[in-house]
């Protein structure tokens, strides 16, 4: 997979439709604080069309994959449309929340058909979580969804943020995040997310019936959940050997020990294995969705060190330079009331 280099011509927006183009590169002038909110206002604006809430969900598809990015900033469809799958099945399926005008087909579009065949196909429940659902499901329900939502959804938030987000090829299927964007985005994570909950809810409601719109918003924000930390328990337990609670010390068995994200699951939507630390269960609860000192921060990237060279393993996504600036960005975004343990064992 080859990323677009800046010298190369530029489609314009303006010459076609944005969800029309097969491919876009995005404008790397120097763009100003004030021109990266204007793009936003835009995107959230009545001056965009919108018959669908596939926008808001690519939107969302691309946040939650922000530390996800390699080290050129390319996500890969892949990627975004596995948390697009996940986003919808379940505010789809499992909540009964329409992301489209009732039409004359009773069919519904085209990204509910391949949902409800789905169910069938399988013979499971439609309330059933995504995250509930075998690897092998998963995996065949993202890669339906990526063939027939990559067509119009990708070109479409292209145009609506006039290149300014990014690049992007659909024949190699890959978007590349512009540096600039990706700053902001990460600056403002939180501001940015809440104004997409927002205009999404704002959408649906015109869409949907009132009985399906309980606690809309935060339907929206749990239509991606965290998965079961026990595997990752099983292997910083048993692999790597993290046999103490990584704030007080404390010493732990497999069956006590429980698996912490090191920067609140909250802020990063996302498991990793570089993110997770082994506590006890008086320093999980405590320390819930705060960040913690910047002491534990340098431990857990000495930690990291260890798992990633010492043992043999490796995160092709993992810097530790990366995992600072995500603490940082964390910090700018709300993430400000630093945790201690209330006892440390020597």
């Amino acid at each position: 997979m080859k990323a677009r280099s800046g010298a190369n011509k530029r489609k314009k927006c303006n010459s076609m439709a944005g969800f029309d183009l097969k491919e876009g590169q995005f404008d790397n002038k120097t763009i100003s604080e004030d021109e990266f909110w204007s793009t936003f206002n835009f995107v959230f604006s009545s001056r965009t069309k919108n018959t669908a809430s596939y926008k808001f969900g690519f939107l969302k598809s691309i946040i939650d994959n922000l530390y996800n990015a390699d080290e050129n900033l390319i996500l890969t469809f892949n990627q975004l449309f596995s948390k697009f799958a996940e986003i919808y099945w379940n505010l789809i399926l499992k909540y009964g929340i329409r992301q489209q005008a009732a039409a004359s087909s009773t069919k519904g579009t085209l990204l509910e058909q391949i949902l409800h065949e789905s169910v069938a196909q399988y013979g499971i429940a439609e309330d059933i979580p995504f995250e509930s659902l075998s690897y092998e499901m998963m995996s065949e329900i993202s890669r339906k969804v990526k063939i027939k939502c990559k067509t119009n959804v990708v070109g479409a938030l292209y145009g609506d943020t006039k290149g300014l987000l990014y690049s992007f090829s659909k024949k190699e299927e890959w978007i590349q995040l512009n540096p600039q964007m990706y700053k902001f985005l990460c600056r403002h994570k939180g501001v940015i997310e809440k104004l997409n909950y927002y205009e999404w809810a704002k959408f649906l409601e015109r869409v949907n019936k009132d009985t399906t719109l309980d606690r809309l918003l935060g339907k929206i924000d749990e239509s991606t959940k965290r998965n079961s930390l026990f595997v990752y328990r099983q292997l910083l337990y048993m692999e790597f050997e993290n046999r103490k609670c990584f704030y007080c010390g404390a010493e732990l068995t497999i069956k006590n020990a429980q698996v912490d994200h090191f920067i609140p699951w909250s802020f990063i939507k996302d498991d990793n294995i570089w993110n997770f630390v082994l506590t006890c269960s008086s320093c999980n609860q405590s320390k819930s969705d705060k960040l913690t000192d910047d002491v534990y921060l340098d431990a857990l990237i000495e930690r990291n060190e260890a798992i990633f060279a010492g043992n043999g393993s490796n995160n092709e996504n993992y810097k530790s330079d990366k995992l600072r600036d995500i603490f940082n960005w964390a910090k700018m975004n709300g993430y400000d009331d630093m945790w201690k343990p209330k006892k440390v064992k020597v």
